[in-house]
C-alpha cells in the first residue's frame, strides 16, 4: 500500500468536511431537514465519533494485536469496498445496540477543531503502519476481518460515503 498516497485521500476526505465547514455560518450547520433527520453538524459530529470510536480504535487493536486474529478474511463485499475506494450510494442505518444519534456541535470552532484532530490523528496512525503486521486483524460487522492500514483507508471511505448525505441537506435548504 502507497503510505503517500493513503495520506493524501483521507487528507483530502477530511479537507473537504473542514472547507465546507469554514464556509457555513453556524446556524446554517445546525439546520435539520427534519425532526428525524441529521443536520450538517451532526453529521460532522459522526465523522469524528466514528473515527475515534470505529475505525482508529481498530487500527490501535490491530497495531497493538489486542483481540486480532491472524490469517482471517474481508468479505466479498469488502473487496469491491476497497476496490472502488467507496461504500455503495446507498443510505445505511446502523444496528440499534450501535447506533447513536450525534448531538449538533457547540461551534463552527469545535467542529473544525474535531476534524483537524481526525486528521492529525489518522496521519499517526499512517505513519505506524510499516510497523503492523498485515495478517493481523479485527473484525468489521458486515465487511469481515480489516488490517491496519484498511481501517485507516475505511475511514477516509466512511468520511467520502456521507457527500451524498451533505448534498442531501444541502439540496433541501438550497444551499447551493
Amino acid at each position: 500500500m502507497n503510505l503517500n498516497k493513503l495520506e493524501k485521500q483521507t487528507n483530502a476526505s477530511i479537507d473537504y468536511w473542514i472547507d465546507a465547514f469554514q464556509q457555513l455560518d453556524l446556524d446554517k450547520i445546525l439546520m435539520k431537514p427534519s425532526e428525524q433527520s441529521w443536520s450538517l453538524g451532526q453529521v460532522g459530529i459522526h465523522l469524528w465519533m466514528a473515527s475515534k470510536g470505529f475505525f482508529f480504535k481498530n487500527a490501535e487493536k490491530c497495531l497493538s494485536q489486542e483481540g486480532t486474529e491472524r490469517g482471517k478474511k474481508k468479505k466479498l463485499g469488502a473487496h469491491v469496498i476497497f476496490t472502488f475506494r467507496m461504500l455503495p450510494p446507498v443510505r445505511y442505518e446502523m444496528p440499534q445496540q450501535v447506533s447513536v444519534v450525534p448531538k449538533q456541535p457547540e461551534s463552527k470552532e469545535q467542529l473544525i477543531a474535531k476534524l483537524e484532530e481526525i486528521k492529525k490523528m489518522a496521519a499517526g496512525y499512517i505513519q505506524r503502519i510499516p510497523q503492523s503486521d498485515p495478517e493481523l486483524k479485527t473484525r468489521h460487522p458486515f465487511l469481515g476481518w480489516l488490517n491496519t492500514a484498511e481501517w485507516i483507508e475505511l475511514c477516509s471511505i466512511h468520511f467520502r460515503h456521507h457527500r451524498a448525505q451533505k448534498k442531501r441537506i444541502e439540496k433541501h435548504f438550497g444551499f447551493k
